[in-house]
């Protein structure tokens, strides 16, 4: 089994929507500089020995430009997005195509997430989220609730959509995923186990940065349910601690590019 990190560019947004309270004023300090800090897309490819390519979270669409709503990305602008980036031409630098993937994963269903599902339009590759997810998701595409955050363009039906019920299913020999509450009601963690390289553990949003999750700094404005993202933190420690998993979080630059990006692998 290889696993493959792949690089989707960057967008990048103020501190309040990451960190709770973050630049917020107080009694010493009623102006506090504002800043932007630049957030990582992340996704991961899996060659696997019996079901084939499995892909986890598949970035933006590549006409994001024409679909984000002008407000959304005002707010989350993308600003780093070349040609390099494009999930097609990342498959096509590694020597697959998106008729080779047999599966995806969604960790959640947030556009810089899964707006990449364009590239499969007229595919019949199942999709797998949480049961929780989709409900959500589409819920909030039909009613504008949540604006902004979930698209129609990727919301379709035509997708074949696989739920996953489970709190926690191994979907794939060595790869499993778990429910992980807090940014969003359906957000799901993978956990994939190879042999040579040891484990690793993919958080999603559940932490953006770093700092999320080693600090337990909350989520700001992006935050969902403060009492679920707790007790998903403490899982996923838990979990990472007996499986001395390395952690990689959902939009750490740092992070990520500390490790091996595709085409290099881990097996």
């Amino acid at each position: 089994m290889k696993m493959f990190l792949l690089d989707f560019g960057n967008l990048q947004a103020e501190d309040g929507w990451f960190f709770e309270a973050g630049h917020c004023a107080t009694l010493n300090n009623t102006q506090p500089p504002h800043a932007l800090r630049v957030a990582s897309m992340q996704g991961v490819l899996i060659d696997h020995p019996k079901d084939g390519v499995i892909i986890y979270e598949v970035g933006p669409a590549p006409n994001f430009k024409e679909l984000w709503p002008d407000p959304v990305f005002q707010v989350f602008p993308i600003t780093k997005y070349d040609d390099e980036n494009r999930l097609d031409t990342i498959l096509k630098k590694m020597g697959y195509s998106v008729e080779d993937v047999s599966a995806i994963v969604i960790g959640h269903l947030h556009l810089d997430h899964a707006g990449g599902l364009e590239f499969f339009r007229g595919l019949d590759v199942p999709v797998y989220a949480h049961e929780e997810e989709i409900k959500y998701a589409f819920y909030a595409v039909a009613t504008k609730d949540d604006f902004g955050a979930y698209l129609p363009h990727y919301l379709d039906p035509s997708f074949n959509w696989k739920p996953i019920h489970e709190e926690e299913v191994e979907l794939f020999e060595n790869i499993t995923f778990y429910h992980l509450p807090g940014h969003t009601p359906g957000l799901i963690g993978m956990k994939v186990d190879l042999k040579n390289s040891g484990s690793f553990f993919f958080t999603s949003d559940l932490a953006f940065f770093k700092e999320n999750y080693e600090n337990e700094s909350p989520l700001g404005w992006l935050m969902r349910d403060m009492a679920a993202w707790r007790r998903s933190i403490r899982k996923v420690k838990a979990i990472a601690k007996k499986s001395n998993a390395k952690v990689v979080f959902g939009h750490d630059p740092n992070v990520f590019r500390s490790l091996k990006l595709a085409p290099e692998y881990y097996d």
